[in-house]
């Protein structure tokens, strides 16, 4: 999204040593992702220079929004004492219940006259105020000549929660270069390149994003404000046990484990995620005829519950794969075996693909 909508100064995208710094502020951690953009056979290409993680205190974000200022900067500034990193200006995701996104086709005119005029063509399209929106448009298409318009997606955002977002940042003596869906990160950092159409679900603690695109062009983007922290506590209320002995269930035992009492109770809990995935498998194919979607693609930490793939496969009647963040990113410190685990640990789909974003 085009940072000058909330009123974040010019701030160079790449910093001067060459590298992308991607931030994701998750419900349970920050998590901070340094590529390199470069090419490899005139294709855009990134390598890991560095990623990271510090857990924040239950709370401190809910369902996409830091209702604790001071918490989230604190993590920020020991994310970065903890892993020395020196890069400070970053690329932030924003994921939230209210965020909007819609296919429209605009007027070919300047995109600066076009930015003045986005406020007039959302307001027939978007629930929320004008006034308390961050708006952006991004091309997707080519010209159409016979109508001189543009297609695109029109995106709008809750002001404040980007604002607050940043302001965290900012406190942790860091620069934000850009803020970013965290929907288009996953999609850049998850898709399948030999994939036309695909869904991609990205499962957190709190929310659930959800992108179904063809070709690389996202069709469908919801943020459903289901996930793992639901599920362990749902658990925990069904089976009388603590929460942590239910997230220890939920890993160990998940939906086909040997204890048939908790992989029922898990079952049940995780069928409303299921509905949602399905009902927005069923948005794309009603607006989508003939096209249809080829592979269910899961990542974020509640998607590595024991069995979910294996049980979504089932009940949407499709291949689902868990797809591991680092995917598309070259280098994964080959030479250093245990730095590399503690780096795939802390990689996040959403961290790796904002910082890829400064490569497209």
């Amino acid at each position: 999204m085009r940072h000058r909508h909330v009123g974040i100064d010019r701030v160079r995208l790449i910093n001067s040593d060459g590298h992308a710094i991607g931030l994701d502020i998750g419900a349970t951690s920050v998590r901070a992702a340094i590529l390199s953009p470069g090419t490899v056979g005139g294709r855009p290409s990134v390598t890991a220079h560095g990623l990271g993680q510090v857990e924040l205190p239950p709370g401190a974000v809910i369902n996409g929004v830091v209702s604790n200022q001071s918490a989230v900067t604190q993590a920020i500034k020991k994310l970065w004492q903890d892993n020395k990193f020196e890069c400070r200006n970053v690329i932030l995701g924003i994921a939230n219940q209210q965020v909007v996104v819609r296919e429209v086709n605009l007027p070919n005119i300047p995109a600066a006259q076009r930015s003045q005029a986005l406020p007039f063509q959302a307001r027939d399209i978007i629930a929320l105020p004008i006034d308390q929106a961050v708006l952006d448009f991004i091309p997707v298409g080519v010209l159409d000549p016979a109508t001189d318009t543009l297609p695109g997606l029109l995106i709008a955002v809750p002001r404040e929660p980007v604002s607050a977002a940043v302001r965290a940042v900012e406190r942790a003596n860091l620069k934000v270069a850009r803020v970013d869906l965290s929907s288009f990160a996953i999609l850049r950092s998850i898709a399948g390149a030999h994939l036309s159409v695909e869904a991609v679900v990205d499962i957190g603690a709190h929310l659930t994003n959800i992108v179904i695109h063809n070709c690389g062009v996202p069709k469908v983007i919801r943020t459903v404000a289901r996930g793992g922290q639901g599920l362990t506590e749902t658990l925990s209320t069904r089976m009388g046990i603590d929460n942590f002995e239910a997230e220890e269930a939920k890993r160990s035992v998940g939906l086909d484990g040997p204890d048939h009492a908790i992989a029922t109770a898990l079952l049940e809990a995780t069928r409303p995620l299921a509905a949602e995935i399905r009902s927005s498998m069923h948005l794309y194919a009603s607006t989508h005829r003939g096209s249809e979607i080829e592979r269910v693609s899961l990542t974020g930490g509640g998607a590595q519950m024991r069995g979910l793939a294996a049980m979504l496969s089932d009940q949407l009647g499709m291949p689902v794969e868990l797809i591991a963040p680092m995917q598309h990113v070259d280098n994964r410190y080959a030479s250093k075996p245990t730095q590399q685990e503690h780096a795939e640990h802390a990689a996040s789909a959403v961290s790796v693909g904002l910082a890829m974003g400064a490569a497209a």
